[in-house]
């Protein structure tokens, strides 16, 4: 058997989000049923891209000589332990922004992110079977 409520209370406090609200004329208890229609709508999820470094031009000499550079203006007696880390990530985080920069994953990529058991190494091997196997199938003759 469904309750009925005396009260109502929620934390919504946008009257955009309430239809309406009020008691009904029902005769089956002492009390008049309360209602009150909400206008709740699911926030659509954002579809999150995952990004990582783009190593693919990386050269670590030229990092390691521009890192060498930039920490040449840091100086150690300049101020406390904190401050001064927290510089050094700074600077080996901006040095390492210019020569690997963050690119967003490409769609093949995601789907990627998506099995993460699927290693290289697997993945070499699904390639090289499938190779076969197409090998395989273009000699053998074709029956109708």
């Amino acid at each position: 058997m469904p309750s009925l409520l005396d009260h109502i209370n929620t934390n919504i406090c946008d009257e955009k989000r309430m239809n309406n609200a009020g008691s009904t004329i029902y005769d089956i208890s002492d009390h008049l049923p309360v209602f009150v229609n909400f206008k709740l709508h699911h926030l659509t999820q954002q579809k999150i891209k995952p990004k990582f470094r783009c190593m693919k031009h990386f050269d670590p000499n030229t990092f390691l000589i521009d890192l060498s550079h930039n920490l040449n203006n840091l100086n150690p007696e300049a101020g406390e332990a904190n401050k001064l880390s927290d510089e050094f990530v700074k600077i080996f985080n901006d040095t390492l922004d210019k020569h690997a920069p963050y690119r967003y994953v490409t769609r093949k990529e995601q789907r990627s992110f998506n099995k993460p058991w699927l290693t290289k190494g697997i993945l070499t091997s699904i390639a090289k079977k499938y190779s076969l196997q197409k090998a395989v199938d273009y000699k053998q003759p074709k029956y109708y």
